[in-house]
């Protein structure tokens, strides 16, 4: 975070989208003739607290009139701020503390094109891609619950945001082997996340346990946000195991990974393909071989099919690899292990 160059300077800004598999998160039609979403939550001003961030390398100002509030978005934005990219116009947030909105209504994300709204269990909001502005109210319960805040308002519109300015989310797991990212593809239910506890235990820095989000231009960089591992309650270790939670409609225990001081982002990939078998085993494919066994994208994905298709082009230039997996997640990471030096050049030896 960096600090304003004056107190009160004014430059004028998935369990939510964050996964991008919630369908009711990603698509649009406001019910029963409701208000467009393009809308703006009439703020208070003056907004006198004002800061800068830079998550997956956008630039961010956020305006807000609550210090709470400006705390909860330095917390969420760590780990996953990037040197900024001049090339990409800034993003801006006005977040405001509202002590009479309602918060008994149910929590209701949107999208309609390039609008997002969210409104409900003391939350109004919207976003606009277009402009990149978002305007924020919330209850007195967020100033306490920075998780919540995170979950139900803060990933949804800042990844809303980000994935409209040229960051395509890939639905992959993905661990760093020195500067190379390898990526794991599959659908729901492919073994993501029970690979990226393997991969963690193995002393792999983690990118993310299920989705990447990739950048072709002006060149390759490929980014993870990190949060905890969510696995059934079955695959989940008893060493630190967090709480339970629906994703997509299934509960899944939160494991908590070593937090990192510096992005885990990545200017090179090797794209593995998952699919299953009885032992592992590792194969080159094509590029058009990769992007069939990359389609058709699932709910949510499909969204942004434009970007997320180029960007599986980008990474699936000189080929992918098929991934066989057996009953055993750490086999299969021990056989991309002994073969980096294979992945790293784009063949095997």
């Amino acid at each position: 975070m960096r600090e304003p160059p004056t107190e009160n300077g004014h430059r004028g800004w998935e369990e939510g989208i964050t996964s991008f598999g919630h369908r009711q998160a990603m698509q649009g039609g406001a019910p029963g003739g409701a208000a467009p979403l393009a809308w703006a939550a009439s703020v208070p001003r003056p907004l006198a607290k004002l800061a800068f961030f830079r998550p997956l390398g956008i630039p961010l100002e956020v305006e807000t009139n609550d210090s709470e509030l400006l705390s909860a978005v330095a917390e969420a934005c760590r780990g996953w701020e990037d040197d900024g990219d001049p090339a990409v116009r800034s993003l801006h947030l006005e977040l405001v503390f509202d002590e009479q909105l309602c918060e008994t209504d149910e929590h209701d994300i949107q999208v309609e094109g390039q609008h997002l709204r969210i409104e409900g269990g003391g939350i109004k909001a919207s976003a606009d891609a277009d402009s990149g502005h978002a305007w924020c109210r919330v209850s007195a319960n967020y100033l306490l619950d920075r998780d919540a805040l995170r979950r139900n308002l803060l990933d949804p519109v800042i990844l809303f945001l980000v994935t409209r300015r040229g960051r395509a989310p890939i639905h992959a797991a993905g661990f760093l082997a020195g500067d190379l990212a390898i990526l794991l593809a599959g659908p729901a239910g492919a073994g993501k996340s029970c690979l990226a506890l393997a991969a963690h235990q193995a002393g792999f820095r983690l990118l993310s346990d299920d989705t990447v989000y990739v950048s072709t231009a002006p060149s390759l960089r490929i980014w993870g946000i990190p949060n905890p591992i969510h696995l059934f309650p079955a695959d989940a270790p008893i060493s630190g195991l967090g709480p339970a939670r629906l994703r997509n409609g299934k509960l899944k225990h939160a494991v908590c990974v070593r937090p990192t001081r510096s992005p885990p982002v990545a200017r090179r990939a090797a794209l593995c393909i998952l699919d299953f078998g009885t032992s592992a085993a590792l194969q080159r494919i094509d590029q058009g071989e990769a992007l069939r066994r990359c389609g058709p994208l699932e709910a949510g994905f499909d969204l942004l099919q434009g970007p997320i298709e180029s960007a599986l082009e980008a990474l699936t230039r000189d080929g992918a690899w098929r991934l066989t997996l057996s009953s055993r997640p750490s086999e299969a990471i021990a056989l991309l292990a002994n073969n980096l030096p294979a992945l790293s050049r784009g063949k095997l030896a």
